[in-house]
């Protein structure tokens, strides 16, 4: 099993259940400490834009949330592929729905930084076998 702790995770969720669970989730896996909740996609980008030299190290996981208020998933993987490519060359995306169907998965895919789409509730081994797909190749 591969050291996940490195990774530094931003959770972008409108909901603050989700957010809850899911931090408990990565902490009883041991997956990694170094987590980020943000409670919409609005945040997130302010944070990023304040504070894009922290992204341009380390290796950062976002798990982005579908289905939010202001600003969906989608419109934020618009907004991260204007930004300068060298803030976001070490960070990957993993998008969060409550329903995967054949549309929401086409759509993601033609986001490069988009990895993988994964079903709420979060499952960490799902989770866990994407990033060492990842990070092993």
């Amino acid at each position: 099993m591969m050291d996940l702790s490195h990774i530094h995770f931003h959770l972008v969720d409108d909901n603050d259940i989700d957010i809850s669970v899911n931090v408990k989730l990565l902490q009883l896996a041991k997956i990694t400490e170094n987590i980020h909740t943000y409670t919409s996609a609005v945040k997130f980008l302010e944070h990023l834009r304040t504070h894009s030299e922290d992204f341009q190290t380390g290796e950062h996981v976002i798990l982005l949330d579908i289905m939010m208020p202001v600003m969906d998933g989608f419109e934020c993987l618009s907004e991260l592929e204007r930004m300068d490519p060298h803030v976001l060359q070490h960070t990957i995306v993993f998008m969060l729905s409550s329903s995967i169907d054949r549309e929401v998965i086409k759509k993601t895919e033609k986001h490069s930084i988009v990895k993988r789409v994964l079903e709420k509730p979060l499952d960490v081994y799902f989770l866990k076998l994407g990033l060492e797909d990842i990070y092993n190749d």
